[in-house]
């Protein structure tokens, strides 16, 4: 009697690393024999087609740009951005922060494979293999080798729960991570009350002065200004006028002293001092408005905060995280990006995947899902055609709008 080789505990495929271990294995048996692991599971499976929803609306959406006025401005918008931004992965992505993106992508990873193990074998089906996957020495997620010939014969139920385990997961974390990035951006508050410097013009009277991104001016001869609209309007604020600044930088109040207004480009009966601001009010609503957007507006989460277009859009970016203070502290702009790495990641793994486009999670419990419906009644070649035919349709439309644009279609 033959009997089954045993796989090897290190393997090199090229350029991989697969590091096979047996605790993965144990840990998935113990969490799989719990009770709540099947109803779980259920859970699960229900969730594959709202992630396929959200996915096919997403991209429905864009095919329909194609045919509407508006497809020649979204045309360019789309050939500015780099075709890499497409692959969610980091260090290529230039759009996605290398180490966030890197511990996003592999806890995605570890817990999208994890779930497939733990359902399968709380419903009894063997799990060969377990373990990390390495590019060179670096981790870059991991591996779960579910038994296919008992997948297979499986129920239709059985092995749809099993494909759906993973991105059904991802998209649970993709969500609690959401709810937590809401919370830590609700506890964002500006750092002074005054008028935020965001840009300042090369050769202006505020260049000559020393201010920069990140100060705030917090009064102009003595007067206290937070709105920069009244600033602007202010009686004295002529070209030549000599004014002496009161600003905040970094935790510290200075003060600056003959400042000349220089005559506005666009009105020369008004001064000109050469900054770009945000008043107090807008460094309010800008908070509010995306720690709330979880219930208003959801789709301001999917605005990378890399992004230029984005980068007035979330509080804890770059361009903005250094006019906020927190609860959280210095860690602050650190943690919100994790965090939003966190969701994003796990969220756009779990949508993809579970999209019906074969051999991925979502086209394999399609497949399952319709051998369970037609009860044998369809051939094999008749599964295999619908399941391709289904294929390349998603991929059309998930494709069409950036490569009618890279190809100066539109």
């Amino acid at each position: 009697m033959e009997t089954e080789e045993q796989p090897k505990r290190f393997e090199f495929i090229y350029g991989l690393v697969m590091i096979r271990t047996q605790r993965f294995t144990s840990l998935m048996d113990r969490l799989g024999h719990y009770r709540i692991s099947k109803p779980v599971g259920w859970f699960l499976l229900y969730l594959l087609p709202v992630g396929a929803g959200i996915g096919l609306y997403i991209f429905l959406s864009n095919f329909v740009l194609l045919f509407s006025s508006q497809v020649h401005s979204v045309g360019t918008a789309v050939r500015s951005i780099s075709p890499l931004a497409y692959l969610g992965l980091p260090g290529i992505n230039p759009y996605i922060p290398l180490l966030d993106g890197w511990v996003a992508l592999i806890v995605a990873m570890i817990i999208h494979e994890g779930a497939h193990g733990i359902v399968a074998r709380s419903l009894g089906y063997p799990v060969k293999t377990a373990g990390l996957l390495l590019f060179l020495f670096v981790p870059i997620g991991a591996f779960v080798e579910v038994d296919e010939k008992a997948l297979k014969v499986a129920k239709a139920r059985d092995s749809g729960r099993i494909f759906a385990a993973g991105a059904g997961v991802n998209f649970v974390v993709g969500i609690l991570f959401l709810i937590l990035l809401s919370s830590v951006v609700s506890t964002m508050t500006p750092a002074a009350n005054g008028i935020a410097v965001n840009q300042v013009s090369a050769g202006s009277p505020a260049a000559a002065a020393g201010l920069k991104h990140g100060d705030f001016v917090l009064a102009v001869d003595g007067i206290h200004y937070n709105d920069s609209a009244k600033l602007g309007i202010a009686p004295w604020y002529k070209p030549g006028q000599v004014v002496n600044l009161t600003i905040y930088r970094q935790g510290q109040t200075l003060q600056i002293h003959g400042v000349t207004l220089g005559t506005n480009p666009a009105n020369a009966s008004l001064g000109f001092i050469g900054i770009t601001s945000i008043g107090l009010s807008d460094l309010q609503a800008r908070v509010s408005s995306y720690s709330g957007a979880f219930f208003s507006r959801p789709i301001t989460y999917f605005c990378i905060p890399a992004f230029p277009r984005c980068q007035d859009i979330a509080p804890f970016s770059d361009e903005l995280a250094v006019f906020y203070t927190s609860s959280y502290g210095s860690s602050l702009g650190s943690l919100a990006n994790l965090v939003y790495w966190m969701f994003f990641l796990n969220l756009n793994l779990a949508i993809f995947n579970a999209m019906p486009i074969y051999p991925l999670d979502g086209g394999q419990a399609f497949e399952a899902g319709l051998r369970g419906l037609a009860g044998g009644k369809l051939s094999e070649r008749s599964v295999n055609r619908i399941k391709t035919t289904v294929t390349f349709l998603v991929l059309f439309v998930v494709a069409s709008l950036p490569l009618a644009a890279y190809l100066n279609l539109i």
